[in-house]
């Protein structure tokens, strides 16, 4: 089967499913296979001519300019910390993030660092005991007012890892974009470190630079009942164009 009597099917800068692309080879070849389907989606792929989005969904490249997926290289303050935790509690479920990562996405740029550290919520008091015998300033699951009044330099914040989270970045303890993304929207404290100001430039940003799987976004957005807020959020100040609205075919 020649690629390019897909291809010709393709507007770039749309959005098809991997039903499309079977509905595609269908009409050029009907007893057709799921393995034909996977090897041709695999040479769409490694071609540039698509990128994969989501399980079922993929961005029809316009050139062959792919968005890398989302990466952070983290401060050896925030390595060690995973050592130490990692070597006292091996089993427990944990992610980081720091907070001077939004400075790729905001206009104020953040001056002084803080380490999150979200745990099972059992574990909590556990890790919060065995970093705070080592660093001067360690909280858990502090309030707003807590967090101001006691925050120091390097602070280190513990708290709960909301259950079905995504999984962190392959291969890290390092919370995923879509993640972070969905958390500046909580009424909890890290949805009051970021002014609400800034929130349609990093939305832009992170959609513009980074490969954000809309789905894994969603989904959690869902499990913290803050998808309404989010779709609104991003209808109504931003100019980003979800996957959803993207979907089309000639």
């Amino acid at each position: 089967m020649k690629i390019e009597s897909i291809v010709e099917n393709l507007i770039p800068d749309s959005m098809i499913t991997r039903s499309d692309i079977e509905s595609f080879v269908c009409q050029i070849k009907s007893d057709y296979s799921m393995r034909t389907i996977d090897r041709l989606i695999r040479r769409l792929t490694e071609g540039r001519v698509v990128q994969r989005v989501s399980k079922s969904h993929f961005l029809v490249l316009n050139g062959g300019d792919a968005k890398p997926p989302y990466s952070y290289e983290h401060s050896d303050y925030a390595q060690n910390v995973i050592k130490i935790i990692e070597e006292k509690y091996p089993l427990v479920e944990f992610q980081i993030w720091e907070f001077v990562q939004f400075n790729e996405f905001v206009n104020h740029q953040i001056g002084n660092n803080v380490l999150f550290v979200e745990v099972e919520k059992m574990l909590m008091d556990s890790v919060y005991n065995a970093l705070a015998e080592i660093y001067p300033s360690v909280l858990v699951a502090p309030n707003e007012e807590l967090f101001y009044t006691y925050r120091n330099r390097d602070t280190i914040v513990v708290q709960n890892l909301i259950s079905e989270a995504p999984m962190p970045i392959k291969g890290t303890k390092s919370c995923c974009l879509e993640k972070l993304l969905v958390d500046l929207f909580s009424q909890k404290l890290v949805g009051h470190l970021i002014q609400r100001s800034e929130y349609p430039a990093i939305f832009e940003e992170a959609f513009s630079k980074f490969l954000i799987d809309e789905k894994k976004m969603l989904r959690y957005a869902r499990r913290r009942s803050l998808e309404k807020d989010i779709l609104d959020f991003i209808d109504q100040k931003t100019n980003i164009i979800l996957l959803t609205e993207r979907i089309n075919v000639r």
